[in-house]
């Protein structure tokens, strides 16, 4: 793990991530499933940014660089597979979050409370393991 600005920024992300994770659930209790899946995404995103600042894993055009296919394919193909820092039931989560958000955000089918519900449990299982690396 890298130290100084980088591991600074990654707890910054990480702080980021527990606030939209806390959203998430915030917005599953209140029956806003459509914003719960939306909030877990960006839950999922910002923990990944700070697991790759974390690992030294920078875009050339940081911070802009932080491209949602940079993220998710550097997340897996680097700290899953390659450096195999986090477990394999991870594989996949960003992708799968991901189409759920989109399908909230523009499609015309509502998210179910069970979906999000899986969302937000998935992102805090990656947030916590984020978590557990960084502190």
């Amino acid at each position: 793990m890298v130290e100084g600005r980088q591991s600074l920024e990654a707890l910054l992300y990480l702080g980021k991530a527990e606030e939209s994770l806390a959203a998430a659930a915030a917005d599953v209790d209140a029956k806003r499933y459509n914003a719960a899946a939306a909030r877990s995404y960006f839950a999922c995103f910002q923990a990944a940014v700070a697991a790759l600042l974390a690992e030294g894993v920078l875009p050339l055009a940081a911070p802009r660089g932080w491209t949602h296919q940079f993220v998710r394919g550097r997340f897996e193909g680097v700290l899953l597979n390659a450096r195999k820092v986090y477990g394999v039931r991870m594989r996949g989560l960003l992708h799968r979050v991901a189409e759920l958000r989109r399908d909230a955000d523009y499609g015309t089918h509502a998210v179910t409370e069970r979906a999000a519900r899986r969302a937000v449990g998935e992102a805090r299982g990656l947030v916590e393991a984020v978590a557990q690396r960084l502190r």
